[in-house]
């Protein structure tokens, strides 16, 4: 039996954009706006359940942004915060996957020059800022470079990617380390009993930098920057080697095959030779923007890029890859879909390599131009109303919605059809998801969150 709860209901207001531009992908019209300036590296991004847009900034900031109004606003400064090295300070962040009832937040970042730290904060929506820092693991290795991080929350498990500190690059594939690795770990930072090595963080190991970290199609895409060429995506596996520093790129030397044979390496879906730096990447699947459908979008810093690489059926295989922008924004250093369809990136300029122009850092986002926000839908009435006993959801309005969309927490749309007043949720596992309600023009009126358990 699905048990539903209306957790909030949002009318979607038009807003003024900041500076916009646009690009034609086959069928449908992207418009890019610059939403927010002034920032000072944002490195990741992440969506909350509270319909807000988290980020960091390397320094040592929080912030969050309305993806409606555009505000942003300083939740938290971390103190501790070490400033060094190659862009080295406050990186990943990420919300508990039930952030509305469990509003906690996980954070990684250089506490000294030599160490870094996971912290958990808990959210005080009252006073809008973080309270009761709680160190997860502590003393992790840290370099002038390559300290990763990304950070997911799968299955009620921290997953963490961990660079090799630049100068210690055999770190990845010692095994009493935890630098080069994939860590997973319970939420209060414990090791979790079915870890595939007992007693040890390790995931997976043979890691140089990666920088970029999602999880779709039940599997878990990594970003990973190689030398001076054979960067990498991956697809992360339990107890799997991926080879460096022995290995670059794919298994296709002696040396390399001899070592890919011994120790169970698991060879990249896409490399780039030379190197581009890839950096954060989401994955998208939505109606939004049908074009993009079961693709990673991926970041790019040193070519400055944002690009799609299309997946096969079965999400094992890179099919395709388009430079969707080029050298219009400088060094991206990260790339966030929301459960709208929308996608968000941030530049990098203000880091060690960037060249900044006045409005730097900024976020830009990206959406189908025809998908314009109703202006009217303020004065909008809809009611959702659950029946759990026979999984039904309906729907009332005042408003002519023509089309439903349900999308999860992740941004993976996972219903769409014409509109009905009762729609069937008992294919939807628990947890948060957004419906989205459209009028007859494609005007998104309003998104209203559900909780499913």
């Amino acid at each position: 039996m699905k048990k539903l709860t209306i957790l909030a209901t949002l009318s979607i207001l038009l807003c003024a954009a900041t500076s916009f531009a646009q690009m034609q992908r086959q069928s449908t019209v992207i418009q890019q706006t610059v939403v927010a300036t002034n920032l000072d590296v944002p490195w990741d991004m992440v969506y909350g359940a509270d319909g807000w847009i988290w980020f960091t900034e390397l320094a040592g900031n929080i912030k969050r942004m309305n993806p409606t109004t555009y505000e942003v606003q300083q939740v938290f400064t971390i103190g501790d915060v070490a400033l060094f090295g190659f862009s080295v300070g406050l990186h990943s962040m990420v919300l508990d996957s039930d952030f509305s009832t469990s509003p906690f937040l996980y954070v990684h970042y250089a506490n000294t020059t030599t160490t870094s730290k996971i912290v958990r904060y808990e959210y005080d929506a009252l006073n809008n800022t973080l309270i009761n820092p709680t160190i997860i693991l502590g003393n992790i290795g840290a370099g002038v470079s390559h300290n990763g991080s990304r950070m997911v929350i799968l299955d009620d498990k921290l997953f963490i990617s961990l660079g090799d500190t630049y100068n210690t690059p055999a770190v990845a594939q010692n095994l009493t380390s935890i630098n080069g690795k994939m860590l997973r770990m319970n939420l209060d930072g414990s090791i979790p009993a079915d870890n595939p090595i007992p007693g040890s963080y390790v995931y997976s190991l043979g890691h140089r930098n990666p920088q970029g970290l999602c999880y779709a199609n039940g599997k878990m895409y990594s970003s990973e920057h190689g030398t001076g060429s054979n960067d990498e995506i991956n697809i992360i596996e339990p107890n799997r080697n991926y080879g460096w520093p022995t290995v670059e790129g794919i298994c296709n030397t002696a040396t390399e095959i001899t070592f890919c044979n011994a120790n169970n390496v698991k060879e990249p879906i896409w490399s780039w030779s030379p190197s581009i730096a890839p950096c954060g990447l989401d994955y998208y699947q939505n109606s939004a923007i049908p074009e993009w459908n079961n693709s990673l979008l991926v970041a790019v810093l040193k070519n400055k890029q944002l690009l799609q690489l299309q997946l096969s059926e079965d999400g094992t295989q890179i099919l395709t890859q388009t430079a969707l922008i080029t050298n219009t924004y400088g060094r991206l250093r990260d790339v966030l879909v929301i459960p709208d369809g929308r996608v968000f990136i941030c530049t990098s300029n203000r880091d060690y390599t960037g060249t900044p122009i006045a409005a730097d850092d900024r976020i830009i986002e990206l959406k189908n131009a025809s998908l314009a926000v109703n202006q009217f839908a303020a004065e909008s009435k809809t009611t959702l109303f659950p029946v759990p006993s026979d999984h039904i959801l309906n729907i009332a309005s005042d408003t002519r919605i023509s089309f439903t969309s349900i999308v999860s927490a992740d941004g993976k749309e996972v219903y769409a059809a014409p509109f009905s007043a009762a729609v069937d949720v008992s294919m939807l596992a628990t947890g948060v998801y957004h419906v989205l309600l459209f009028d007859g023009e494609k005007m998104l009126v309003e998104r209203i969150k559900i909780l499913v358990k």
